[in-house]
C-alpha cells in the first residue's frame, strides 16, 4: 500500500516547459519546487466509495491545472501549488473487488518563497504528505444492485452480500475543484491506510460524517465569500471577514447565506444574477472531497 504520497524530485526540461505554461514569465528550476503525489486510487476508500477506472481516466484530465490548497479553504490566500502534468498508472496490486489496481498520479510545482520555506521543509520530512481531491461526481451507484445510491436500495455500505462488498461506485466526474494538503483523506492511497476489515461500521459511519462535515462547512464559508464580493458587503474587509465566519454555526452560516442569495434576487438586471444562479445550481450536484 502506497503510503508516501509526496515525492519530491528536480524538475527536467520537460517538466519546465509544462510549468512554464502556466506561468505569467519564464521560471527557472531554482525557483520552483517540484513533487509528484497520488491523488486517488479506483479501490473503496474509507467512505466505502470508488472510482471507477473510467472515471479516474476523466479526472487525470480534469485535474491538470488545477491549484493546490490548504485544508479545502477555498482562499486565494491559501494557493500554494499548481498541478501541471497528470498520469493513471496500473499497479500489480487487486482492488477491494477483485479488479485491476489504478492510481491517479499528479506532478505538481510551487514556487520557493519566505512563505512556504517551512511547507517545503515538512514536505521533504515525511511530515506532510496527505494530499485530498475535490471534484463534482454525477453518479454514484451502488455496487450491489447496480441502482443510483440515494438510500432507497436498503444495501449497507461496508456489508458483505454474498462474496460481494457494498460500497458506491463513482462514475462520470465532470469537474474538478481543487486539490488540498489535509491531516486524514479518505483514500488510503493518499497517504491513510485504513482497511475495512479491521474497523466496524460505526467507525465507518463516524469518519465519513466528519469528513463531509468539515467539507459542508468550507463549502458553505467559500460560498458565502463569493457572494458577499456580489454584493459588495465585507469585500474590503477579507480576513476580518474569515474571523466572523469561523465562529459562526452551520445554522448561521446557511442562514447568512440565504440572505446573500436573497440580496442578488431581488435585483434581476444586476450583472451577478446570473453568476449567483450558477452558484445555486452547483448546490444540485453532487460534490465530492476525497
Amino acid at each position: 500500500m502506497n503510503t508516501k504520497t509526496l515525492t519530491p524530485f528536480e524538475a527536467t526540461e520537460k517538466d519546465m516547459a509544462k510549468i512554464n505554461s502556466y506561468s505569467r514569465r519564464k521560471l527557472n528550476p531554482e525557483e520552483i519546487y517540484t513533487f509528484s503525489m497520488i491523488l486517488c486510487a479506483n479501490d473503496v476508500d474509507r467512505d466505502c466509495e470508488a472510482f471507477t477506472k473510467e472515471a479516474l481516466d476523466k479526472m487525470s484530465k480534469l485535474f491538470e491545472g488545477t491549484t493546490g490548497i490548504q485544508d479545502h479553504k477555498a482562499y486565494s490566500k491559501n494557493q500554494i501549488a499548481r498541478i501541471y502534468k497528470t498520469s493513471v498508472i496500473k499497479t500489480n496490486e487487486k482492488t477491494m473487488y477483485g479488479e485491476d489496481k489504478y492510481l491517479l498520479k499528479a506532478w505538481a510545482y510551487m514556487v520557493k518563497s519566505e512563505n512556504n520555506k517551512d511547507l517545503i521543509l515538512k514536505i521533504d520530512a515525511g511530515i506532510v504528505k496527505e494530499v485530498s481531491v475535490c471534484c463534482n461526481i454525477k453518479q454514484k451507484i451502488c455496487s450491489i444492485c447496480g441502482e443510483k445510491y440515494d438510500g432507497s436500495c436498503n444495501h449497507v455500505l461496508g456489508k458483505k452480500y454474498g462474496d460481494s462488498l457494498c460500497y458506491v461506485k463513482l462514475k462520470e466526474p465532470c469537474d474538478a475543484y481543487e486539490w488540498s494538503f489535509v491531516a486524514v483523506p479518505a483514500q488510503p492511497e493518499a497517504g491513510v491506510v485504513k482497511h475495512f476489515s479491521t474497523t466496524t461500521q460505526k467507525d465507518n459511519e463516524f469518519y465519513s460524517k466528519a469528513s463531509i462535515g468539515e467539507y459542508y462547512e468550507n463549502k458553505l464559508k467559500s460560498k458565502i465569500v463569493a457572494l458577499s464580493h456580489l454584493n459588495n458587503f465585507m469585500s474590503d474587509k477579507s480576513s476580518c471577514f474569515e474571523e466572523i465566519l469561523n465562529k459562526l454555526s452551520i445554522k448561521e452560516l446557511e442562514a447568512l447565506k440565504e440572505e446573500l442569495f436573497k440580496k442578488i434576487d431581488k435585483d434581476l438586471t444586476s450583472s451577478n444574477f446570473s453568476f449567483a444562479k450558477k452558484l445555486k445550481k452547483e448546490e444540485e450536484n453532487f460534490n465530492y472531497v476525497i
